[in-house]
């Protein structure tokens, strides 16, 4: 039975899994990294970290799990990163990662320039400080020696490839959607993009299918790892669409949801879905057939963890979050945490808002309410923020009626007990929750190398438990609970802006 090695690096680690072609998980190992925060809405990470954990993580599976046996490699990571590399592929700057907000200025030239109207009718997306492009071009602006001697800007996926094959520079068309410079439709480097922000389109990296797999592991990295030289190594796709085909979904029929550091509600089209409040964003999915209509979070876990750890101190004598405790606490509180309403916006907010300046809050705290109703707030406002994203996926022709649950965020039964009354939705959970986006890679690298004759074919692969309605009284208080808290960004965006602004003059002071 043929067996596939993957390599995900996430937000906090990289994570090896070993898969066989059923889908059954033969062993898993993740090795951390470390995120920098040099300055107020910057979020770095360091190509020798992650390069470093790949290896660690590999080498340690190798201990418990047949890795030698595998018959290919496939690759996924983080999306919205800009790493600049010299032609050995030494990375010449840290990767700005998706939570790195310092583009603004660059955004505001992109609008200028293009017009959101056009931007968004080109990429499927709005000019936004998430994105590569507008950190690349930070980059030119102002480090431009880095800008000068890089030969490419690639993404943590592309790092991984360059490692493992020798092969420094290339990237898929799904990371390069996200980047903020393709073609949607066409999907292709997008000239008049590019033109407007002034970029180099010699620096975007050259783009294969996530399925290409004519790259080869390398002897050197071979003998490092504990692999057979000459393995094929998938380009890999980005941890969005790794994750809709690792959740089951590949066509039109199905969405998901995934929760980690971030959180996303998506489904697949034929084609884009072009939202008249741009508030849904696209991306090309595996399957180069088709396209992911999405909505983000910026923060789900992240701030959630923040609550219980930082805020509540939730937390055992090693200072790591006591997730039992916390959600014992939660259901001493009910439905609603008696008005108290979380917004969990610690890091601007994508979707629906778009906003690098929304900051997180508090509502609606009076004497009466107690640490385990702050505890179900903070649960409730994340459910509630993708439940924006849901919203919006309705509103452009996709049902969403049933969604597959995924992501690290799953382990909370929390989250599963009160997600299908939040969404109005029947919930399915993947029985994998952590691997669904490491399952994704496989099945790009997979069907890459013939394993699987098809995308459908290889969701049979995909496990899933029971459908979950939802409860018909938590549904009916949710449904009340859900324009209370929808309408409290637009009423809070100048005290939003104005805290942002302070903090930012007193940081340049």
């Amino acid at each position: 039975m043929a067996k596939i090695l993957t390599l995900d690096a996430g937000t906090s680690a990289v994570k090896c899994s070993l898969f066989s072609e059923n889908g059954e998980l033969l062993g898993a190992c993740a090795a951390e990294y470390p995120t920098y925060y040099p300055r107020e809405g910057w979020a770095e990470q360091r190509e020798e970290d992650i390069l470093s954990a790949a290896v660690k993580a590999v080498r340690e599976l190798g201990k418990r799990a047949p890795v030698r046996d595998a018959d290919c490699v496939g690759l996924t990571g983080t999306m919205n990163g800009c790493i600049p590399i010299d032609e050995s592929g030494k990375s010449l700057y840290p990767n700005m990662i998706h939570l790195d907000t310092r583009a603004q200025a660059q955004v505001d030239q992109i609008s200028r320039e293009m017009g959101l109207e056009r931007y968004y009718a080109l990429t499927g997306n709005r000019p936004d400080v998430h994105y590569g492009l507008p950190k690349m071009m930070w980059l030119k602006q102002n480090e431009p020696d880095v800008y000068k001697n890089a030969v490419s800007c690639v993404n943590t996926k592309d790092l991984l490839y360059g490692f493992l094959t020798g092969i420094w520079g290339q990237s898929d068309y799904s990371d390069a959607s996200l980047f903020g410079a393709m073609n949607i439709s066409r999907r292709v480097w997008d000239d008049d993009v590019i033109r407007a922000a002034g970029a180099d389109r010699a620096k975007l990296p050259m783009l294969r299918p996530s399925t290409d797999v004519s790259g080869r592991l390398s002897a050197e990295k071979a003998r490092l790892l504990g692999l057979r030289e000459g393995t094929p190594v998938a380009v890999g796709a980005g941890d969005g669409p790794a994750t809709t085909h690792g959740s089951g979904v590949f066509d039109e029929s199905g969405a998901y949801l995934t929760v980690g550091s971030s959180a996303w509600a998506a489904a697949l089209s034929k084609t884009p879905r072009f939202d008249k409040s741009q508030r849904a964003f696209h991306y090309t999915d595996i399957d180069e057939n088709l396209v992911t209509v999405c909505g983000t979070v910026q923060c789900a876990a992240t701030a959630l963890d923040y609550m219980l750890r930082d805020v509540l101190n939730i937390t055992d004598g090693q200072g790591h979050i006591d997730f039992a405790r916390a959600e014992e606490m939660c259901r001493q509180s009910p439905p609603g945490a008696k008005g108290l309403l979380f917004v969990p916006t610690l890091m601007g907010e994508r979707c629906p808002w778009w906003d690098p300046n929304a900051r997180g809050a508090l509502i609606g705290l009076s004497l009466s309410h107690t640490r385990a109703d702050m505890v179900r707030a903070a649960y409730e406002g994340v459910a509630q923020e993708l439940n924006l994203c849901v919203q919006v996926l309705r509103e452009n022709g996709i049902p969403a009626r049933r969604l597959i649950l995924s992501g690290g965020g799953m382990k909370s039964a929390v989250f599963r007990e009160i997600f299908p009354s939040v969404f109005g939705a029947v919930t399915q959970l993947h029985l994998n929750p952590r691997e669904a986006t490491s399952l994704g890679a496989a099945i790009a690298a997979g069907v890459g190398t013939g394993i699987w004759k098809s995308f459908a074919e290889a969701a049979r692969a995909v496990r899933t438990g029971p459908d979950v309605p939802p409860d018909p009284q938590m549904k009916a208080l949710y449904e009340k609970h859900a324009p209370v808290f929808s309408a409290l960004y637009g009423q809070m965006k100048d005290a939003m802006h104005a805290s942002a602004g302070f903090t930012a003059r007193e940081v340049r002071s």
